[in-house]
């Protein structure tokens, strides 16, 4: 057998002691050896130790790299030993090699071969105050002697192999050298070393390297949407890892949890584990040891993740409604076109039906690419065609896109091009672009031939370039640390015009919610710095100019995105570290936005124009005060409508314990208007836990808990059960009983009025009559104002306005003249004296007051003088509105009449001389009731129910429904208790009557005692 020549490259390990001080170097040998002495030999350098001299010795010889000659012209066949790996050297000058188990050289290079697969890499620098000029023996002078004295310092390393300075640069000057070690070392002595270096040279000495950590992946090439790990591990007790991220020469960015990652440290070693691989992970991971937590001194190792992508695809046809309506031919071309990110993945693309493709992808603005096919239609009764392009993967994994396109026929109803819109098929929606500056697509509805309104998805490009930063945060990637940048770009984002739109708003309001949501996930609170630009970035959102924005078109009565800008604020708020430090201020006000932080020493209020306070909390909180919200929430509470507060009021404390809040918020209460003490549960408002101060203290509210909370006023005022069917009825009883009451008088009036007295008595009685009559009339014809023509209703208001008033003063007369009467017994009045002063009073006051109304009120003009919704006079708050030109000259009356009603029971009480003796106590009390039950409608006296109704509000329960209904019982009745009273309660009219009536009969009744007009009552 013949025998072969082998050659072996060793490294050998000299230690070298001298003057105390260690050293080593590394060597590399040569030896060609037959190959019959090869296992021998390989067995005797196991454990051979040499020694040079007194000084050294040579250990840890280890073969790397065996060669073996492949014939007589000195070509070799080399392979590597398994615990060694090709140099640098060798993949660089022999590319060929670098992935290959075996190579071909023609002479083996001992320092080109296989190293150690343990090897370090040390990347070094530090900073000194003085820098020579290059290319001066200086230069030369000053690189030479820092190279030997910082060979001299890390060769005491274990398998010190080289160092060189590689520059200088600037700051201040800079000094960069690399450092190479064959094998692992003690990392605590490179550090003693270091420290030592420091100090001699009074300079920070940073330190990089590489290969005491190992990076690794499962896979070499990840499935789309599949789960993956990477393992970083260490020979060495290191401490954490920290692992960070890159993309395309971008910022590099920390690694930590989030929802797609999750970081595991244990033992010599950490991992990250990618439930979602995704575009976004593609990239290089780096994990980095600190020794001991410093800065000057790291372990790093990287790693490509390749993951094999499936882009996300957007189909459209060109034309997106082909038209075969116009087309003279049977044929119609139709391009599709599947536009996706342009990235490094190869796909294979392809097509349904017989698309044809254009093989090669178009390049798009915006790092898009576009693949086209193209197809020859028949304009037949086709309503669609449908086309699917497929995308393929170097996994083989598929994702595909189908299209149907509305075909329009000769009976298709369309929409015209407008504006850029193209034609469009009846009951299908169009798509556009947005302008460059803009991501998304802008999409309008075409239904039954008219166009709807545009619905703009269209979201700011620097916008949405934050908001996918945001979520890449949420994701894992970056650290709540530094989220302060995300702020501040949201706040420059927020403050352009162009944002108030409702994808912009919602986008933004996407980006609090992912850096908040992060902050959770990586259980670490966000710094207080960030306040000043969250607090303008949330007020921005809330601007006046956005209020028609923040529900689309077709998602009106969708309240979905202020429900979620309250609880994001929140949230962002509670994730921050609220304890005033340094310089960070105790308040922050924008606009629409206020924060206060509360604690034992501070006592700051909200400004006026936010409208709220709070007035007493027994815990350290931060308080949060929103304005122009409450309008783009639920007005409702338990089904009833309510005109809510223009503030809502967000109080959180630093614990979490319940508590007592008391607030006030500046409400204008309208009269009757219940007000609702409110938070914000989960999707709605609920008053549970809260107070209202009632309507003594209608601003406070006091609630058992902490929330967000505002006060609400119900938009519509109490409603009294049956009140409208009381008045109603009472109203058709008094109507039927006035008309019946004119009727009796022109029957008996020859019969009654005999006298002076009698006529005027009889006289104001009709006028009283048939003004209220007409007043009731008037009142019935606007039972449903909204259904009364606006002219009708002023006309019927000015009626009731003036006929009411005529009843009460001719109620007046009636009471001046029983008062005559009973004050003055022997002075009697003129007849054309009283009547003449009755009916100037009666109606020519009631007029100047209306006339003077009318005109002072904008001549009667709609929500002045009258109301559409109530065909009545105006209440606006006390002593305001047009109800008082009829309030105050009521009550006046009233009054008059109570009077002359008091001094007629006086005289019951007390009687002259000239009507006898005193009457027992029974009879008086019977006089009294019957004076006042007699005497009280035709006077008017049940109205002064009205000053009560007034003066309570009906959230005063009970006593102002008891008021309100005996208001509306006595007064819309009072047209039947006048026919009780002054027609059958008056006996010369009864017994008129029956005799009217009944002529042939005597009319001898037994009858009781009624009212004379002395206002006195005898016994018989």
């Amino acid at each position: 057998m013949k025998s072969r020549a082998s050659i072996l490259i060793l490294l050998g390990l000299l230690f070298k002691a001298s003057s105390g001080e260690n050293s080593t170097n590394i060597y590399y040998l040569e030896l060609h050896i037959e190959e019959a002495a090869y296992e021998n030999f390989t067995k005797l350098i196991e454990n051979l130790v040499l020694g040079v001299d007194n000084s050294a010795i040579v250990k840890n010889i280890t073969i790397t790299t065996d060669c073996v000659r492949k014939d007589p012209s000195g070509m070799v066949n080399c392979t590597c030993k398994s615990s060694s790996s090709w140099s640098d050297e060798v993949c660089k000058n022999y590319t060929q090699c670098c992935n290959q188990d075996y190579c071909t050289f023609t002479t083996p290079n001992p320092r080109a071969m296989c190293l150690s697969k343990n090897r370090v890499l040390v990347n070094g620098s530090f900073t000194l105050n003085h820098k020579p000029f290059p290319q001066t023996a200086e230069y030369e002078t000053f690189i030479n002697n820092y190279t030997t004295m910082l060979e001299r310092t890390y060769s005491t390393l274990g398998w010190f192999d080289s160092l060189s300075i590689t520059g200088l640069r600037q700051g201040s000057v800079i000094v960069d050298f690399v450092m190479t070690l064959t094998e692992q070392f003690q990392v605590t002595q490179l550090q003693r070393i270091t420290i030592d270096l420091q100090t001699n040279l009074t300079t920070t000495i940073v330190l990089i390297i590489t290969g005491f950590t190992r990076i690794s992946v499962s896979q070499k090439k990840v499935p789309y949407n599949s789960p993956a790990s990477i393992t970083c591990s260490t020979s060495q007790n290191l401490g954490n890892a920290i692992w960070s991220f890159t993309q395309d020469g971008q910022r590099i960015k920390d690694i930590t949890n989030g929802t797609e990652a999750k970081v595991i440290s244990y033992s010599q070693g950490s991992s990250v584990s990618i439930s979602d691989a995704t575009e976004v992970w593609k990239g290089t991971f780096s994990c980095e040891y600190k020794l001991n937590n410093s800065d000057f001194i790291k372990f790093s190792d990287s790693l490509y993740l390749d993951i094999a992508l499936l882009p996300k695809i957007f189909i459209i046809s060109d034309p997106q409604f082909p038209n075969c309506k116009d087309q003279k031919e049977n044929k119609l071309k139709i391009e599709v076109q599947c536009i996706v990110p342009n990235t490094t993945e190869q796909y294979i693309v392809t097509w349904s039906k017989n698309f044809v493709d254009s093989y090669f992808p178009v390049p798009l603005q915006n790092g898009l690419i576009s693949y086209k096919a193209s197809y020859i239609i028949s304009c037949d009764e086709l309503e669609f065609y449908n086309v699917t392009c497929t995308f393929t993967n170097q996994l083989n994994q598929k994702r595909n896109a189908t299209l149907d396109i509305p075909i329009i026929q000769r009976h298709s109803a369309v929409c015209k091009e407008d504006d850029g819109w193209p034609q469009t098929k009846a009951n299908f929606t169009a798509i556009k672009f947005c302008s460059a500056a803009d991501v998304g697509l802008q999409r309008r509805m075409c239904l039954k031939e008219s166009w709807q309104g545009v619905r703009s998805e269209c979201v700011n490009r620097k916008l949405s370039n934050l908001l996918e930063d945001a979520k890449n945060l949420e994701r894992g990637l970056g650290t709540v640390e530094k989220a302060d940048s995300l702020f501040l770009r949201l706040k420059q984002s927020t403050e352009q015009e162009t944002m108030n739109t409702f994808a912009n708003i919602n986008a933004s309001v996407d980006i609090l919610d992912s850096i908040q949501n992060a902050s959770k996930i990586q259980n670490r609170l966000l710094d207080m710095k960030v306040f000043p630009d969250f607090v303008k970035s949330s007020s921005n959102l809330l601007n006046s100019s956005a209020n028609n924005n923040w529900r689309t078109e077709d998602l009106d009565g969708n309240y979905s995105l202020a429900f979620k800008y309250l609880v994001v604020v929140e949230e962002v708020i509670r994730q921050t570290n609220t304890t005033p430090v340094g310089a960070y201020a105790s308040q922050f006000k924008e606009e629409n936005v206020q924060i206060m932080i509360h604690n034992n020493s501070t006592s700051d209020k909200f400004s006026n124009d936010f409208g709220v306070s709070v007035d007493d909390i027994s815990a350290l909180y931060v308080q949060t005060a929103i304005k122009n919200l409450t309008s783009k929430l639920p007005n409702t509470l338990n089904g009833t409508e309510t005109d809510p507060s223009d503030t809502i009021l967000s109080v959180i404390a630093y614990n979490n314990t319940s508590m007592k809040i008391v607030m006030s918020f500046n409400k204008n209460r309208l009269r009757n208007h219940k007000m609702y003490c409110v938070f914000w549960a989960n999707t709605t408002w609920s008053d549970k836990g809260c107070t209202w101060g009632g309507v003594d203290n209608p601003n406070h509210c006091e609630c058992n808990h902490l929330s967000a909370f505002t006060i609400l006023m119900a938009k519509k005022p109490i409603q009294l059960l049956y009140m409208d069917e009381l008045t109603y009825t009472g109203l058709g009883f008094s109507v039927a009983s006035l008309a019946l009451c004119l009727v009796i008088e022109f029957l008996v009036w020859n019969a009654v009025v005999k006298s002076n007295i009698a006529h005027f008595k009889h006289t104001v009685l009709v006028n009283i009559m048939i003004s209220l009559l007409i007043a009731d009339c008037s009142f019935f014809v606007t039972h449903t104002p909204s259904s009364t023509p606006s002219n009708w209703c002023l006309t019927l208001t000015v009626m009731k306005h003036f006929c009411y008033l005529a009843v009460f003063f001719w109620m007046m007369c009636l009471s001046l003249g029983l008062l005559h009467q009973v004050i003055f017994v022997f002075v009697h009045l003129r007849k054309k004296v009283y009547l003449g002063l009755c009916f100037f009073l009666g109606y020519v006051c009631p007029l100047i007051i209306v006339v003077v109304t009318f005109i002072s009120n904008d001549n009667g003009a709609t929500g002045k003088y009258y109301s559409t919704e109530t065909c009545w006079l105006i209440y606006d708050t006390p002593l305001e509105g047009s109800i008082h030109a009829f309030l105050f000259p009521v009550f006046i009356i009233v009054f008059v009449n109570m009077f002359t009603m008091v001094v007629v029971i006086s005289r019951i009480l007390k009687p002259t001389l000239s009507e006898g003796s005193t009457l027992g106590e029974k009879e008086v009390a019977r006089s009294i009731v019957k004076t006042v039950v007699l005497l009280s409608p035709i006077l008017g006296i049940t109205w002064i129910l009205g000053l009560f109704v007034l003066m309570l509000d009906l959230t005063k329960e009970p006593y102002a429904q008891i008021v309100n209904y005996a208001f509306t019982f006595f007064n819309s009745f009072q047209g039947f208790f006048i026919l009780l009273t002054a027609c059958f309660g008056e006996k010369k009219v009864l017994d008129a009557l029956l005799k009217r009536l009944r002529p042939q009969k005597s009319a001898d009744y037994n009858s009781k005692s009624s009212i004379r007009v002395t206002s006195t009552t005898k016994r018989k």
